[in-house]
């Protein structure tokens, strides 16, 4: 379906530890909070106008009333610095986290990432302490613990039933342990490759019950 007019989306750059960070915001009518999007792997054509992170922004926004924020990691596009193995990376997003809880102090605030970026999301949590960390097609084979997740913070992590870096059966034990909500859409592939839709109704509904509207 199109993309209807948002109220409002900014291009911006905001401070990041290696240089300016090249950034999009979209601000809803009426603001409840926040979130956060991070790109996949940017040695992979990874940005933030890949898809599924268009669409977690577009529907963190226009269903939940967030004030959502992508951004290039550095040496993305207009984004200072050079790529960092993640290390780097994690750290713009804490960057970027600090930089929009100073904006938007009341609401639920969310951090997401998807791929890579749901990797440097989770490292990221400790220190950013979102009420939601929403985790997309989390690359498994490369699963490390990246993270200490407070207690405080509810974890929603979809993926799709065939997705080549993950598993399904392991994603589900990871989630499983440690009491998160995990989601699969069946058949799609790590990029939910014709079934963007399904991602969308799927990850919209389990936000919802975690989300005040």
């Amino acid at each position: 379906m199109p993309d209807p007019a948002p109220e409002r989306l900014s291009s911006l750059e905001i401070p990041g530890p290696a240089g300016p960070l090249e950034a999009l915001l979209r601000v809803p009518a009426a603001p409840r909070g926040a979130a956060l999007v991070a790109h996949p792997h940017p040695m992979h054509g990874g940005t933030m106008h890949t898809k599924v992170v268009h669409r977690a922004a577009r529907l963190l926004a226009q269903r939940f009333s967030l004030e959502t924020l992508r951004i290039n990691f550095r040496g993305v596009g207009a984004s200072a610095g050079v790529y960092d193995g993640g290390v780097g990376e994690t750290e713009d997003v804490v960057a970027a986290a600090g930089w929009l809880r100073a904006r938007r102090r009341e609401g639920t605030f969310v951090l997401s990432g998807f791929s890579f970026g749901s990797l440097c999301a989770l490292r990221a949590a400790a220190r950013v302490s979102p009420e939601i960390l929403f985790l997309i097609g989390v690359p498994v084979d490369r699963w490390d613990a990246a993270g200490d997740v407070s207690p405080a913070s509810h974890v929603v992590w979809i993926q799709g039933g065939s997705d080549e870096f993950s598993a399904q059966e392991r994603a589900g034990e990871i989630a499983a342990a440690r009491g998160w909500t995990f989601l699969v859409v069946p058949g799609a592939d790590h990029f939910f490759t014709g079934r963007l839709e399904e991602f969308e109704s799927a990850a919209g509904d389990a936000l919802a019950q975690l989300i005040q509207t």
